[in-house]
């Protein structure tokens, strides 16, 4: 017993504070260039023919303004850029734990209770959100660029799920759940002179 407590809190040191090294892949964005630690992007689906578009901000259920991270049902709608930050001091953004934000909103966390079950959405609002990280990491399918996102509460051992979409009254709102993860690109977010 206390052997497998030691070995759970090894894998949640492991995960959660491992400094940048040879093992510390850096993220790429969708033409294969590597991602700054803090830049902003576009987190767009990554299969062809894939159902919605980009990743954004709505209200749902009961909010009476956007809490919840949604998938936009449009394929032409690249979403709200998503600034991706490590958890770590690195010039580039490495494959682990990350926090990310919309501009000018709190960074996203993972809120129990819904009838979906844990939805991703905006922190500072609901009582009660999970205590965790997400995490990036590479897609072993699908495209060359393409990430995966999951959530890991922070219990001995780690709970995690995958970040997914699921569907209700036609949106797609971000979950955590056992199902296939959502596999996304990212593509860089290039203000205009319109946003600076």
């Amino acid at each position: 017993m206390a052997s497998s407590t030691l070995v759970a809190v090894f894998l949640l040191s492991a995960l959660t504070f491992y400094a940048p090294s040879t093992t510390a892949q850096p993220v790429k964005d969708r033409s294969g260039n590597i991602v700054k630690n803090g830049g902003t992007f576009y987190i767009l689906p990554s299969l062809l023919g894939a159902r919605g578009g980009g990743v954004r901000k709505l209200p749902t259920g009961d909010e009476s303004f956007p809490l919840s991270v949604v998938r936009s049902p449009f394929k032409d709608d690249k979403g709200l850029p998503v600034t991706i930050s490590a958890l770590i001091q690195s010039t580039y953004l490495p494959e682990g734990a990350v926090s990310l934000s919309f501009e000018y909103t709190p960074k996203w966390t993972a809120v129990p209770g819904f009838p979906e079950g844990t939805l991703v959405k905006i922190d500072g609002y609901y009582p009660n959100p999970l205590i965790g990280s997400f995490y990036i990491t590479k897609s072993i399918f699908g495209h060359k660029n393409s990430y995966n996102l999951f959530f890991c509460e922070i219990f001995v051992p780690p709970a995690c799920g995958n970040v997914t979409t699921v569907e209700n009254d036609g949106n797609l709102l971000l979950a955590v759940t056992q199902e296939s993860p959502y596999e996304f690109l990212l593509e860089p977010y290039l203000p205009t002179s319109a946003d600076v």
